[in-house]
């Protein structure tokens, strides 16, 4: 079966590649895993001889079939049809889950943030993604990569960086490098709206991230020239200071000062 460019596929054939991530993901016996985009199932059938539980959640419809049909007999893999980006996670997503996956491109930042509102449930999770996109994660405050990514996925995950992937070892070939990562549980989950104030700050100000703060908040809601300054400041942060130059704390605290200015 060819892979599809709309999925953002590209299945990893080299299972030497498939027992790293495994030994990366420091998994044990007794441990119950989460695979995300399971394939053609090469990950899969590894996590399951070192792991208690298998769950692994595929999109394609032909893809689920065959992974159906090669597991069905399996007593501890659970192939289960659905888009992840729509499904509830809290259905998959139970205390400590331990997450294992080579992630299609496409849904790989969108998915990560989603996860950070399930830390505290969280061990650790393991990725294969675009090495670009690990970058962005790991990146640290002042470096040239670090970005809005990588506050909101530091906010909830410690970020290590695992070993690169060349584009031999998957069909079809990636015109790029992927890497693995993987993100350490802080065991933290911030409230729905906490989450969501923090998000609208961090976007906004990445959104012009050669801009000051001052200037670069001026696009949140309720807030003006006059006020910028003043709920900057009462967060102890600098305002002609860029959205680079700011840990993730600043970013939490920016994130409850913006609570009272925000237009309800």
């Amino acid at each position: 079966m060819g892979a599809k460019r709309s999925l953002g596929q590209n299945f990893l054939q080299n299972t030497g590649i498939a027992e790293k991530i495994i030994d990366f993901a420091d998994l044990m016996p007794h441990d119950r895993v989460l695979e995300i985009g399971p394939g053609r199932g090469i990950l899969t059938r590894a996590l399951a001889r070192q792991s208690a539980h298998v769950t692994a959640v595929e999109k394609d419809d032909q893809l689920f079939e065959e992974l159906a049909r090669t597991f069905k007999d399996s007593g501890h893999v659970t192939i289960i049809h659905g888009d992840i980006l729509e499904c509830d996670l809290a259905d998959f997503i139970r205390p400590g889950i331990k997450i294992v996956a080579n992630l299609p491109y496409n849904i790989a930042s969108r998915l990560i943030v989603n996860l950070t509102g399930y830390a505290r449930q969280i061990v650790s999770a393991v990725f294969m993604v675009q090495m670009e996109v690990a970058g962005r994660i790991c990146a640290h405050v002042g470096q040239k990569d670090y970005s809005a990514l990588s506050v909101l996925v530091s906010s909830a995950f410690t970020p290590i960086p695992g070993f690169i992937v060349g584009p031999n070892n998957f069909i079809p070939k990636p015109k790029v490098n992927s890497q693995v990562i993987k993100l350490i549980s802080k065991g933290v989950t911030m409230a729905q709206e906490d989450a969501r104030l923090f998000r609208k700050v961090v976007f906004a100000a990445f959104n012009q991230r050669r801009k000051m703060l001052k200037n670069s908040l001026m696009c949140l809601e309720g807030i003006d020239r006059e006020s910028v300054h003043e709920f900057v400041r009462d967060a102890c942060i600098d305002p002609a200071k860029r959205p680079q130059d700011l840990t993730p704390e600043d970013y939490l605290r920016l994130s409850r000062f913006y609570r009272h200015y925000e237009i309800s």
